[in-house]
């Protein structure tokens, strides 16, 4: 009898859930559960971590934010320079159109030929919108506030099909990113104040992500998919010579050559944020028959309705917000630089044709634009004429001779008017 009762005593009474020995029992397994949880969890971020930064070392730019966090890392470059410098310093601001377009080492020989000596820098980035130039002008402010002047001038190119309202649709993944690694703390505690659910999601993406959020990731997955079609489109369009694998040559032998160039897509010091405005004769002819491929009118065609679908690149019906966004950009460096200046870069017009409405559109915007901030317009958008060999697609300058030719006109617009003098 005494031993039964004994061993009735030591069994878990699981009808009682304050039985001490079942409290006991739960808080053992959660326990574990949180370890092994944690664990799987902390495992699954460090891999998270390693990959991105495996593909950010092995590829060009691949979440389109590699080259907006450099680029805003180098903004303090003028704050380096010697402090007895007599160089004029000049920032340039803009799209990918100035990151593959403009040399600063070409425009500065360029001006120091004819007498006058600056310090240029390129900051410009792709697959941006206003509202990432604005919180990038934002930073600049940030960085010179209690410097104002130390940037003399500052060329600020806009791209009107960046502010279409077929364009702001599209936005809303890259402008989180480039929220999030352009901000910092204090910024996410002021989003907290009216949206808590955002504030965690810039803070997860900028220090848990390393500023790629997940829509990125599940965007790059993809990618291989896309190539395929695409190859396949091409395999099939007998109108144009494959490419190949020329691109990827071209690719690999100019990173080659290019040791400063890393990790691919940054802002590289060295270049002052451009490319490196010469290679190997080699590299040159490669790029040369790569760019006269990419001018095909089958691909260029492709390009061309890739801008009218993305962008309204033809019609440019303006988002008024997205107006004002940009017109904010330039007010925030406004505050800094001695001198803000609006640039219109080159348009392809062999391939880019301007409707009566886009004209309409693209001049009231600039009316806008200079209506509210006073700014002066350089005018490059249609003279002096660029054929379309200058571009290797609807928009971007060819990597050395339509680049060099972009920098030395602009280059001449400032020497003529002799407007970047101190």
């Amino acid at each position: 009898m005494t031993l039964s009762t004994s061993s009735s005593d030591m069994r878990i009474n699981h009808s009682d859930p304050n039985d001490p020995r079942r409290v006991k029992e739960r808080r053992k397994i959660a326990l574990w559960t949180i370890l092994f949880g944690g664990s799987a969890l902390l495992a699954g971020l460090l891999v998270v971590i390693f990959a991105v930064s495996q593909l950010r070392e092995a590829f060009p730019n691949p979440f389109s934010l590699q080259r907006i966090e450099t680029s805003a890392n180098a903004l303090d470059s003028a704050l380096r320079l010697p402090p007895d410098s007599d160089d004029t310093v000049v920032y340039v601001f803009g799209s990918s159109l100035i990151e593959f377009g403009f040399s600063p080492e070409i425009f500065d020989q360029r001006l120091s030929s004819k007498g006058i000596h600056t310090r240029s820098y390129n900051f410009g980035y792709g697959n941006a919108d206003p509202i990432i130039h604005e919180r990038f002008a934002r930073r600049f402010e940030q960085i010179y506030k209690d410097t104002t002047g130390t940037v003399d001038l500052v060329i600020f190119e806009f791209s009107p099909f960046q502010a279409t309202t077929t364009r702001a649709v599209q936005t809303g993944q890259l402008n989180h990113a480039a929220h999030a690694i352009l901000g910092d703390w204090r910024d996410f505690i002021e989003v907290a104040k009216t949206d808590h659910e955002e504030a965690i999601a810039l803070f997860n993406t900028r220090y848990i992500r390393n500023g790629v959020p997940a829509e990125a990731v599940t965007n790059l997955l993809a990618t291989p998919l896309r190539n395929m079609q695409r190859i396949q489109s091409e395999a099939n369009d007998n109108d144009a010579e494959p490419m190949g694998d020329m691109g990827w040559d071209l690719y690999h032998m100019l990173m080659s050559e290019w040791p400063q160039a890393h990790p691919p897509g940054g802002w590289y010091v060295e270049n002052r944020g451009g490319l490196p405005p010469s290679a190997s004769p080699k590299a040159m002819a490669l790029a040369a028959e790569v760019m006269a491929k990419m001018q095909h009118p089958s691909r260029m065609e492709a390009s061309r309705q890739q801008r009218l679908a993305c962008c309204d690149m033809e019609d440019l019906n303006i988002d008024p917000a997205m107006l004002q966004h940009f017109i904010g950009a330039i007010k925030h460096a406004q505050k800094v630089a001695k001198r803000v200046d609006l640039l219109l870069m080159p348009r392809n017009q062999d391939i880019i044709h301007l409707s009566a409405l886009g004209k309409a559109n693209l001049k009231d915007a600039l009316a806008t634009i200079q209506h509210e901030t006073g700014v002066n317009l350089v005018d490059l958008s249609i003279e002096p004429y660029f054929s379309v060999t200058d571009f290797f697609d609807a928009d971007h300058l060819t990597l050395f001779k339509g680049r060099q030719k972009l920098s030395e006109l602009l280059a001449d617009v400032y020497a003529e008017n002799g407007d970047v003098v101190k």
